[in-house]
This record gives structure tokens, sequence and C-alpha cells, in this order.
């Protein structure tokens, strides 16, 4: 049995990037640390992991709305109380935390081995459309100097935090996200069980994975999606990524699509259809994206801001190429890794991973995007669909690029912070 103690630290273990780098660092591990997992929201769905998971309970709502400023003092304190109860039962000697209030907490209990936080995201930019973080930053600010190091995965992660949260050079290190190539093969062979999916799949599908949230920018795919058909009528568009539980963005997302004409089915509110005439298919959370990647013909990536995004060498994995936003950070991190990171480009940009295209201006659903972004993302589209040597090269391309992200050296990086 490994001697060394680690906790990993998250607001839960399901349902998007960070909470799969938790537990695939759990797995990776397993043989070389006793591993603990400790958690504190309500839902009993979970990844797959190795090691001990905890649950800690706190009062009152999950989510900011649902309570009242005493009632988010009470949380807190319950969930340092606990935290530094459980770093002390356990005798933890690292502790990694993932997302802003579990970093926040882990910083405040520091004293008991090493502190470690996981940014995984432009702060500065999810201040800008997420009100929690916005309340946060000078919790960030206060704190975060405080631990051992600070984790990004990207360079352009790294220099926000430097330039607008006063965090010290040397405390913050990049590692980025490693891609398991054999697990990725692996899952992406699995049939597809469900009949109706598999007779979806064999019509030609435009593809976006990621959470349904501000942040994702699903709702530009619909403006391009009726200029796609009138020259390509066949060709639907499939949405796979749960709805964060405190937006109406999913709602707001069917609304402009209806406005648009355009059929909507959403696989969480309705009966599974028999008939394939929609145009649109919210498919929601599904435990094995890569099958479907492995079907469909185009990854579409509208995110308003990113941290580094594992769906895009997931993709080139699967032979997917990519139209990816040209926002910070991460898609140019990944397509056009010579290039000034800091720039984003106004007009479609071929790069010898794929093509980037303006990021929208705003993470408001509400907010008119301006129509030389719609057409900017509709022209790089139509150059993949009519040019198939572009296509191609672009995909074996991809799949040189994703052996940069190689899982042994990035895991020999992550156990050197561990210890």
């Amino acid at each position: 049995m490994a001697e060394r103690n680690l906790l990993f630290f998250i607001f839960r273990l399901h349902g998007g990037g960070a909470e799969r780098v938790v537990s695939n660092l759990s797995m990776d591990f397993a043989d070389q640390y006793n591993i603990k997992i400790a958690v504190f929201d309500r839902i009993e769905k979970v990844y797959p992991h190795k090691g001990d998971l905890i649950r800690i309970h706190l009062p009152f709502s999950d989510t900011t709305a649902g309570n009242n400023f005493l009632k988010r003092g009470i949380r807190l304190w319950v969930l340092i109380r606990e935290l530094r109860r459980i770093k002390r039962k356990y005798r933890i000697d690292t502790t990694i935390s993932f997302g802003e209030p579990a970093n926040i907490i882990n910083a405040l209990t520091n004293g008991t081995g090493r502190t470690v936080l996981s940014v995984r995201t432009v702060l500065s930019n999810q201040m800008r459309i997420s009100a929690q973080v916005k309340t946060l930053s000078s919790f960030i600010r206060l704190f975060y100097n405080r631990a051992d190091e600070v984790i990004v995965p990207s360079k352009v992660a790294g220099q926000d935090l430097v330039q607008h949260f006063k965090l010290s050079p040397g405390r913050v290190k990049v590692v980025y996200n490693y891609l398991d190539r054999s697990k990725v093969d692996l899952a992406a062979e699995e049939e597809i069980e469900d009949r109706f999916l598999r007779q979806l799949f064999q019509r030609p599908i435009l593809l976006n994975v990621g959470r349904i949230n501000p942040a994702k920018g699903q709702w530009l795919l619909l403006e391009i999606l009726p200029k796609i058909r009138q020259k390509y009528p066949d060709w639907k568009l499939v949405i796979i990524g749960e709805a964060e539980k405190e937006e109406d963005v999913k709602d707001r997302l069917v609304a402009r699509a209806r406005e648009l004409s355009l059929r909507v089915y959403d696989s969480t509110a309705d009966d599974l259809p028999v008939e394939l005439d929609h145009d649109v298919y919210l498919l929601g959370y599904r435990a094995n994206p890569y099958q479907f990647m492995r079907r469909s013909r185009i990854l579409l990536f509208p995110s308003v801001f990113e941290g580094f995004p594992n769906t895009m060498l997931e993709a080139m994995q699967n032979s997917l190429p990519v139209i990816a936003a040209d926002c910070h950070s991460g898609p140019r991190e990944i397509m056009a890794p010579d290039s000034d990171l800091m720039t984003a480009t106004p007009v479609r940009e071929l790069t010898p991973y794929g093509i980037l295209c303006p990021p929208l201006p705003s993470g408001d659903i509400g907010t008119p995007i301006p129509p030389e972004i719609v057409a900017e993302w509709t022209a790089a589209l139509l150059w993949l669909l009519q040019d198939d040597a572009l296509r191609n090269s672009i995909i074996q391309k991809g799949l040189e690029r994703v052996n940069d992200f190689n899982r042994e050296h990035i895991l020999q990086q992550w156990h050197k912070i561990m210890g």
C-alpha cells in the first residue's frame, strides 16, 4: 500500500472537464497514493474513479440563488470545518482542489500538508458572465497566494492569474491536460446501443460537446445551421452535454431555435422520437461521447472562453476536424501553438490543425451576434464541407498533434506536484 495520502477536493465528480481530470488522476495514481475524493454536492452520479469518495453534507440549498447571505455564510463555515477535519483525520499529505469555491476553501484550510489549487479557466473572462465568480474575485486575490502551487491548463490562464489577480508568477505552473489515446479509441469503437441514435448518426452530423451554459456559446450554432442547410438540407446539429442547474440557457436556446424555424428534440424533456426530421438534437449528458464523435463529420466549438478544451483533442483523436472560437484560452494554444496566444482573429483563420473563427463578443444569449461573426463561421464550415483535401489534411495533422499531449509526460508533472 502506498504511504502518501492524497486528497482531491471538488464540488462534484461528474459533468465536466475538471471532474474528468479528477476521475482520471484518481485512477492513474491509485497504486502510488492512498486517495480520497471529497465532494459537496447532493447528486449521486459520479464518473469512474478509484479511492474513497467522501460526501460532505451541507445545510440549505446547493444553489447560490437559493440561499441568503446568512445561509451562504453557514455553508462556508461548515465546509471549512469539514475539510479541515478530513485533512487531519486521514493525515493528508497533499490536497488538490478544482474550481473556485473548492480552491478558496482549500486555501483557507492550508497548514495540513501541501495545498495545491487547480484553476481550469481564464478567471477574468469567467467573471464577466458568472455572478458567482465575480463575487469570489476578492477572495481569490486574498487567499490564492497562500497555496503552495496553483495549476493552470494553459499559458493564457496562468498569465491571467498573474495580471488580474496578483498571484506570484513563481506560484503558477502550467500543466496541460493529457489525452489517453488508447482509452478514447476503445470507447469510440463501442456500438451505439440505442436504435434511434444509431439511425441518427448515420446522417451527416455537426457535433458540439459541452455543458449547456453561457461559457459554451452554443446559440451561435443555431444562427449558422439554417444557412448551411440551404446547401446541405440533410445536416443535423447534435449537442451533447447537460444543462447547468442555475441557468435558463437551455430554455432560451430552444426558444431561439424555434424562432429560426428549427425543430428541436430534447432528450431530457421529450419521449424518444421515432422520426428523424428534427434539425437540432439535445442529447444531454452521455457517459461515452467518443462513440458519437467517431460517427460525426465536424466538431463545432463556439466557446466564449475556455481553460484547456479536452474536447478538441478528443475530436482530433477521433478523426473529427474542428472549427473553434479563438477565445481565451485553449483553442489557439492547441491549433496554432507558435502564434501570439494573446491575439484573437477577427476572421476565419486556417491553422495546421483546424480552423479558428472569431469568438462571440458576450456570454449573454440575449446579446445580438454581429452578422460578420455568423458569416465567418458559415464560410469556415462551407470551406470544410466543400474541400475534401483540406478536410483530410486537417484530420491527419490533428492525429499528429495529439501526440504532444502525451499521457506519461504529463503524469510525471502531476507526480511532482503531489509529492
